[in-house]
């Protein structure tokens, strides 16, 4: 994809954002719904602030990719073939990638039709003609290839390579994905997307008149159930976590963990959320080294402008009385977006290791961890409000809300290339990257009880 069709999806998106953020702002403000109130426990803002950031976030998405499927510069492809959403109305979907084969590059053009089961291919070096062929998988585990001049040879594809079955005597060929030159919707980002209406509704209401801490874990649990359902993605194989080889759970281990995963990264994100620009950063730095790790997904750009432009508002950009915050659907809604782009990444992309979404989370998971470990322990509810939270000990340290967001965008941006850093340094070691994880969360909670208790205040 060109820089101009990535600017393009960015700036469309930063800007639908800032739109949508205004429009439900201004509907919050003139019928008083969705309004959080400052008192003197634990709250920080001095006027009344819309809770709008969830739902504009969301709604800005959803335009920006209706909007881009009509923008001929930037292409969408639909690639949906997994789980309940396998069966959706998309008949026929498209599909441009960019191979090297012999150091010579092609342009495939794919249209898959699930109809007939078969994909409609045309293919050929770059800026010539291409060549059209229809491929069809049969009983053999092969595949069959009708050229356009009638005749048909059987190739097999295994571990990245293609080979001639019907003439045995060529070689075998391994293309190489040079680019992809269009946005692509599959069946984990279309799940998203859907159960990322159903968080920003449910929230919503909490937002409106509050639900019991049960009732939304129930929700969360069931919205991640429904996600692995729609696309048939959970963590499956954690890597070679512990130094004995690769750990791989079975399937309804699989589901349950992912469960467990996605519920506590939409908690933590939601507990974390206690300063303006605080959650949106934790959010915006783990998608923006996500979108450079291994095969970049260009869909990245249209979260990352949305969070952008949310940013402007919910940082007093626009000045203090047009203050915009999160809420519980917004907060909910980031940590559901960044858990399952972590799982899909990890799992069907293969993009990142498993253990490296633990540094891009580290300081939401740390803090939700130590919170609620520290409350069960007193014998306080975990869900309970508090001033117990890292950025709460900081500003009793006397520092200010800038110098606070400007310390955790440090850290999480350090703790996110460091576990970059341990993917390229020790390739298929990953218990190094875990190891030092938990080497890092004992000094983190550590510091935390020990130099920064002192100056914290009781729950």
């Amino acid at each position: 994809m060109t820089v101009s069709s990535s600017l393009s999806i960015l700036f469309l998106s930063f800007f639908a954002s800032i739109t949508f953020n205004g429009f439900f702002r201004n509907l919050a403000k003139k019928y008083g719904i969705l309004i959080d109130l400052p008192d003197k426990s634990r709250k920080f803002h001095f006027r009344a602030t819309p809770l709008t950031g969830g739902i504009s976030i969301f709604t800005a998405m959803i335009v920006t990719g209706v909007l881009l499927n009509g923008l001929t510069i930037v292409p969408v492809e639909a690639n949906i073939n997994e789980g309940l959403l396998k069966n959706a109305d998309f008949s026929s979907q498209n599909k441009t990638t960019k191979y090297e084969v012999e150091k010579k590059e092609y342009e495939v053009n794919s249209e898959i039709n699930k109809n007939s089961n078969s994909v409609k291919v045309d293919v050929g070096l770059t800026n010539q003609t291409p060549t059209s062929l229809e491929i069809t998988p049969n009983a053999n585990g092969n595949f069959d290839v009708l050229f356009s001049d009638g005749s048909t040879e059987v190739y097999s594809y295994e571990n990245g390579q293609v080979k001639n079955i019907s003439s045995p005597l060529e070689g075998f060929l391994s293309p190489l994905i040079k680019s992809r030159s269009s946005l692509e919707i599959d069946s984990a980002s279309l799940a998203m997307f859907i159960c990322g209406g159903f968080i920003v509704f449910f929230m919503m209401i909490d937002d409106l008149i509050g639900i019991r801490a049960s009732i939304r874990l129930v929700f969360q649990a069931l919205i991640a159930y429904l996600f692995i359902l729609m696309c048939d993605e959970s963590i499956i194989n954690l890597g070679n976590l512990l130094g004995f080889g690769d750990i791989e759970l079975k399937y309804m281990y699989s589901i349950i963990f992912t469960i467990f995963c996605v519920v506590g990264l939409m908690n933590a994100f939601n507990m974390i959320d206690g300063l303006n620009g605080i959650c949106a950063s934790f959010a915006l730095i783990p998608l923006l080294i996500l979108m450079f790790f291994g095969t970049v997904k260009y869909g990245l750009l249209i979260p990352i402008g949305a969070l952008i432009g949310f940013l402007t508002y919910n940082l007093g950009w626009f000045g203090k009385k047009r203050g915009v915050f999160l809420g519980d659907s917004g907060s909910n809604l980031l940590g559901f977006i960044v858990a399952v782009l972590c799982i899909d990444l990890s799992q069907s992309h293969q993009a990142i290791n498993p253990v490296t979404a633990l540094w891009l989370v580290a300081i939401p998971l740390l803090d939700c961890v130590g919170v609620m470990g520290s409350r069960l322990l007193k014998g306080i509810g975990p869900f309970k409000p508090g001033r117990d939270h890292l950025h709460h000990k900081l500003v009793d340290l006397g520092l200010t809300q800038n110098n606070i967001l400007v310390v955790f965008i440090t850290l999480s941006s350090g703790l996110g290339c460091i576990g970059w850093m341990f993917e390229v340094v020790f390739p298929g070691k990953e218990y190094v990257s875990f190891y030092s994880f938990i080497l890092f969360a004992i000094t983190y909670f550590v510091t935390k009880n020990t130099l920064l208790e002192k100056n914290a205040q009781s729950i």
